[in-house]
């Protein structure tokens, strides 16, 4: 059995593509330097008690992981085999999954949910902090009558299980996944490319500009194949008629420039090109200053 605190932001049916004979080629940036190892898609890309939940049950601690992310993940790799095989007309649930899963990669690596963790801890202290001075004002009816049971009776750990529910429901958000399901979406095999496709701990483009189209989403799911999606089903035509290697490698610089920690690849042979372009992006804002502005100013009552 799995190690349950080994959380994989990047998980292993995904990374099992990069795999020959069960190992990959993990490129690390190390305090800027590019360490090598071969690993096994099981051993990279997680970090321990990424999405535990403190002060709950025992059972519960590993719930997000064990149940929510399973349920993800378990629902993508089925797509994505059919994507990988050609099939791009999958049931609904599976396009559901696939959705859910896209999405995810927006907001599980350590990075995001560290900021949207502690966004949301900082609203919760504010908030209560607000209710406090002035509770006989601002209490809800259901409330605790005093100030005294109302101290009582909060949960410490309240703005803890807040962020981690607030996290499921970002992956979950609908305007966005309905507009993933509207788009059309495509198989680029990248057959007749000199290189390979890399991956790494942001794998997902958002969106890609080539010389003459745009897309709005894409996402290496193996070495020569890339999932994408469009507002228009011409882009992705004009695409498949394009420069193959041409297309790799600027998929490949896009991948390793907004990557924070982790290449993935087939072998070492793109090493150079990794330790010229990884971290060259900033990382991508998960919540805008405006709206964290925004937020902290209506926990304060002052918006």
């Amino acid at each position: 059995m799995s190690d349950p605190s080994r959380h994989h932001y990047i998980p292993a049916f995904y990374l099992r593509q990069w795999a020959t004979n069960g190992f990959l080629c993990e490129m690390r940036n190390i305090r800027g330097k590019i360490v090598l190892h071969s690993k096994s898609p099981d051993g990279t890309g997680w970090k321990k008690d990424l999405y535990k939940v403190e002060g709950v049950a025992p059972e519960f601690t590993q719930h997000f992981e064990r149940v929510f992310m399973h349920m993800v993940d378990s629902g993508a790799a089925k797509a994505m085999r059919s994507f990988i095989g050609g099939n791009m007309d999958v049931p609904v649930t599976d396009r559901d999954a696939w959705i859910r899963f896209l999405l995810s990669l927006l907001f599980r690596n350590p990075e995001a949910v560290a900021e949207i963790t502690g966004q949301v801890l900082s609203l919760y202290r504010e908030s209560v902090q607000r209710l406090r001075e002035n509770h006989d004002e601002l209490r809800p009816p259901d409330f605790p009558p005093t100030l005294e049971e109302f101290d009582a009776q909060t949960d410490p750990n309240a703005g803890a299980i807040a962020a981690s529910n607030f996290l499921q429901q970002l992956m979950n958000l609908e305007g966005i996944a309905n507009r993933l399901a509207r788009m059309s979406w495509g198989r680029l095999h990248l057959s007749r490319s000199r290189h390979a496709l890399l991956t790494s701990d942001r794998p997902q483009c958002l969106p890609m500009h080539f010389q003459n189209t745009s897309v709005a989403v894409v996402l290496p799911i193996s070495p020569h194949i890339a999932f994408t999606a469009a507002e228009n089903p011409s882009a992705l035509q004009a695409l498949a008629r394009g420069d193959h290697t041409q297309i790799v490698l600027q998929i490949n610089k896009q991948v390793v420039s907004q990557a924070r920690q982790y290449v993935w690849a087939l072998d070492d042979s793109a090493v150079r090109f990794v330790r010229k372009h990884i971290s060259t992006l900033p990382d991508r804002q998960v919540i805008s200053d405006r709206a964290r502005q925004l937020a902290l100013q209506q926990a304060r009552g002052e918006a």
